[in-house]
């Protein structure tokens, strides 16, 4: 009797219903961790990449300031000149086209949208183009006209950005500010913008989507903010490209992972931004006596919709000759189970339940 209850209790402790199962259940890559996994090889080549391109072609944006574009809302104003379409003397126009009259000398002052072909609507000169020019050059190219058609001999224009429509930069995502910004400084970088939106909120992971603006690529490259925010890191200076129109910087949430296997308390647990596997095996409690902490497999989702798995080797980490993995949203751990520890691990558990049993007959 007391055989078939021995026999009975260590298949429960090794095999039974809610025990971890010994082994992976996960295939495992052949790739080892390092401190910046959280982005692949191909997306650290793809970033490297438009960063160095970028650097050698010339910015949208100037280096002499805003560049003008379609649909931009421009305030222009012209001392002297008279508006032959508006009321009596010049009106003042805003975005939404309502006038109101200007007292004090006569002047155009007017709200005027870029079209799409990147043109505006200047009185007595017709259509002057202003896509790809500066507010300076604008006035400058408004003088000129108005001289070199006897309008007036000394004009003295005034262009101003009223509302930025192109040359903008969508920060969205898990951010203190989300919204789109116009590109300033004249090289404005991943981090410039990123501050420009007041930076990373507190419920951000480390992870950013960057989706290039005019690209084919529809797979956005996923960025360790890690990275980002440590100049003096190994390569990130080189990674830090700077930003174009149209492109578009998605701050992930820290998210969650999921801990399983042969840990005291398996389940889900929420990312902060600086947790790592260690940190992540400790909110579960901890690894069980049992635990093989040599063969730890993490299974990572990829900004691709795929996913890599590789082992991680606490001991190492422990010992501090592996840097600790960092832990992101998504990714599912997994402590398996060391054969050699199982059996005195099995003996242990059912030795406890003999007493609990023995003790439980004696109750009754």
């Amino acid at each position: 009797m007391r055989r078939s209850i021995l026999v009975t209790l260590a298949l429960a402790a090794t095999t039974g219903c809610g025990a971890p199962r010994v082994g992976s259940p996960l295939p495992v890559a052949a790739d080892a961790p390092s401190a910046s996994d959280l982005m692949t090889a191909a997306d650290t080549r793809a970033l490297g990449e438009l960063a160095a391109s970028r650097t050698i072609t010339p910015a949208t944006v100037g280096e002499g300031g805003y560049r003008i574009g379609p649909d931009d809302l421009l305030d222009v104003r012209v001392p002297d000149l008279f508006d032959p379409q508006g009321p009596a003397g010049s009106r003042l126009a805003g975005s939404g086209g309502v006038g109101q009259a200007v007292t004090g000398a006569p002047a155009y002052q007017q709200g005027l949208r870029v079209s799409g072909g990147g043109d505006v609507s200047i009185p007595t000169l017709g259509l002057v183009h202003a896509a790809g020019l500066t507010p300076t050059e604008l006035e400058n190219e408004i003088g000129r006209r108005l001289m070199a058609a006897g309008i007036l001999r000394t004009p003295k224009a005034s262009v101003q950005v009223a509302e930025y429509r192109s040359g903008v930069v969508a920060v969205i995502g898990s951010v203190e500010g989300a919204g789109v910004y116009h590109l300033s400084p004249p090289r404005a970088t991943l981090t410039d913008m990123l501050w420009a939106a007041g930076g990373p909120s507190k419920d951000a992971g480390r992870l950013m989507d960057f989706t290039v603006g005019g690209s084919a690529a529809t797979t956005p490259i996923r960025i360790d903010l890690a990275l980002l925010g440590t100049p003096d890191a190994p390569g990130a200076a080189r990674l830090d490209a700077e930003v174009r129109p149209g492109d578009v910087l998605n701050v992930a949430p820290a998210g969650n992972v999921l801990v399983d296997g042969w840990v005291e308390h398996p389940g889900s647990y929420q990312v902060t931004r600086g947790l790592t596997l260690g940190g992540a095996i400790a909110a579960a409690g901890g690894n069980q006596f049992s635990a093989d902490r040599q063969h730890t497999v993490v299974r990572r989702v990829l900004a691709s919709g795929g996913s890599r798995t590789f082992e991680v080797d606490l001991e190492a980490i422990a010992d501090g000759r592996l840097p600790d993995v960092p832990i992101a949203d998504g990714d599912v751990v997994y402590v398996p189970a060391s054969v050699a520890r199982v059996v005195p691990w099995g003996m242990w558990t059912v030795a406890r339940e003999m007493i609990h049993v023995g003790g439980s007959v004696l109750l009754f």
